[in-house]
């Protein structure tokens, strides 16, 4: 029997939440969707993956990623921004992001990446 991944999206945009979660569980996931960064962190629930904005009202992307970190979470996250600067590419990817995307998204390329991410995080859970 295969597990569901459970995909968690961060984004203060509703309409960005509701269309990735519309769109994910099209696909057969499980989302759980999550208005800010302080919301994810307080989740104590299954996640697979973590798709976050980098522009977040309140903690920003780059925080939440040190707070996983910190807490030893160690799902796959991929970032997305509508502000996407080398800069901020290469400090995410450094802080352990598997993928920076540029928004608008394209739905099919999120989910290459996602099930890219689960495949090498199931790999790494292996003995």
């Amino acid at each position: 029997m295969q597990c569901v991944p459970t995909i968690c999206v961060v984004d203060d945009d509703e309409g960005i939440r509701e269309s990735l979660d519309s769109f994910l569980r099209s696909v057969g996931m499980r989302v759980r969707t999550f208005s800010s960064a302080e919301e994810f962190i307080a989740y104590d629930g299954k996640t697979d993956c973590l798709v976050t904005d980098l522009n977040l009202t309140g903690m920003d992307g780059f925080s939440l990623q040190m707070v996983l970190l910190q807490q030893g979470r160690s799902h796959p996250v991929i970032v997305m921004t509508a502000f996407a600067t080398p800069v901020a590419r290469s400090r995410s990817l450094a802080q352990g992001a598997v993928a920076f995307l540029s928004k608008p998204l394209d739905p099919e390329n999120l989910l290459l990446l996602i099930e890219d991410a689960l495949r090498k995080n199931q790999g790494n859970r292996e003995p």
